[in-house]
Order: C-alpha cells, then sequence, then structure tokens
C-alpha cells in the first residue's frame, strides 16, 4: 500500500495530534507510538537505512505496508528518500519556534532519554537504540552533552525546515504550524473538516504517561 501523506516534521512539533486527525480522515497513520506498541516491525529497517542512505534494500514496504501516511520519528529523518519512492505522496511539514521546540524536547524525549532501557520489553529498547542512532544526526549516541545546547539543537531544528522547503515543491507541501487546526490541513488533502475540534494531545505529562507504559507494560 503505497504511502499518501508523508511527515516530515520533527517530533514534538505536534505529530500525535497530527496523526489521530490523520486518522479521522481516513489515513491509517504510522508514528512512533504505533511502532513501540507493535512487535511485528523491525525498527533495523530504520537503521539498515540510515547506515547505507545510497544502497541499501528497499524494505519500506514491510514498515509502511498497512500505512497510507506516517509522521514523526523515525519518518521524518527519511522524508527525501520516502518522497522519492512514493512521488505521488503529499508531505506535511509541521513546525512550531525552534525555543518552544526544544524546551518540549527537554520536558520530554530527553528526560526519558535519560533513564535507558535496562529494563524495556525487548522490543520497546530495540526501537529507543535505533532512534538514538538515527534521532537528530546521532546526538544521543555521539554526543549526548549536545542535548543541553540549545542554540546547537534550535539550529538542527531550523536547518530542517529549510532543506523540506528546498527539497520538496511547493504544490506537494504543506507546513503546517502547531495550533493551525483542521482547516488549512483538510484544504491541502481535498478532505472535508470534520464536524468536532482538531485533536489536542501529548503534552509532556501525557507523553510521560504514555511511555511510562510502553516500558512498564503490565
Amino acid at each position: 500500500m503505497p504511502l499518501e501523506i508523508i511527515g516530515a516534521g520533527f517530533g514534538r512539533t505536534g505529530t500525535m495530534s497530527l496523526h489521530i486527525a490523520l486518522e479521522k480522515l481516513g489515513y491509517p497513520t504510522h508514528h512512533m507510538v504505533k511502532l513501540m506498541q507493535d512487535e511485528t516491525q523491525d525498527p533495523e529497517v530504520w537503521a539498515r537505512a540510515y547506515d547505507n542512505p545510497d544502497n541499501h534494500e528497499d524494505e519500506w514496504e514491510k514498515v509502511y505496508g498497512k500505512y497510507t501516511a506516517a509522521v514523526d520519528w523515525p519518518t521524518c529523518t527519511f522524508y527525501k528518500e520516502l518522497s522519492e519512492r512514493y512521488p505521488d505522496a503529499k508531505v506535511i511539514l509541521t513546525v512550531r519556534t525552534p525555543e518552544s521546540w526544544y524546551k518540549s524536547m527537554h520536558n520530554t524525549i530527553f528526560k526519558q532519554a535519560s533513564k535507558g532501557v535496562d529494563d524495556s520489553p525487548t522490543h520497546v529498547a530495540n526501537v529507543f537504540n535505533m532512534t538514538k542512532h538515527i534521532f537528530l544526526n546521532g546526538v544521543l549516541e555521539n554526543d549526548p552533552e549536545k542535548i543541553h545546547d540549545q542554540e546547537y539543537l534550535c539550529g538542527v531544528f531550523r536547518d530542517h525546515i529549510a532543506e523540506v522547503k528546498r527539497t520538496i515543491p511547493a504544490d506537494r507541501l504543506l507546513v503546517f504550524e502547531l495550533g493551525s487546526g483542521w482547516e488549512p490541513l483538510c484544504k491541502f488533502l481535498n478532505k472535508d473538516i470534520p464536524d468536532e475540534p482538531y485533536p489536542v494531545t501529548n503534552n509532556s505529562e501525557e507523553f510521560g504517561k504514555l511511555t511510562h507504559n510502553m516500558r512498564n507494560p503490565k
């Protein structure tokens, strides 16, 4: 099943809310949470693609085959390759201010990363290790102290946004600002606006609870 929508925005830019919104619009949507919960997904597919960007086996249907949309990490790391693999797919770049993104990262992902995965289920640990490898140019794996360097990470964030805008043609790209609601999304996808509020979810507290439950299943 070909992807129809590719999310190019980093996590903590409203990707969980977008994931829920896309599913309400009829798109089965891949997200990091889906990857963490689905033990049939092989996280090494993304690791192999990251390590061999110019010469690796096309395995994308193994992980995206039952989805028509994909957002959040690890997808956003591979938006270029995926946009070539699925040339008819539209690309959504979720954005917010760099400073608010950095603050959100510190309150969520970086805080969880510091806890390690020693007591996590095997699949969750494998997903975490893959993400650590490909995430933000490998900063968690290669130079974890960089997570405290706001200037550096805000620069990575800005550079990624600029690169997406340079790479993806404007008629194929929606730059979707946090808090924009249904209208620009539905217009871009030629969908009717649902008669309900746009989803707002996965704040820092919700993220912590969700991650705790995945690390410590009953």
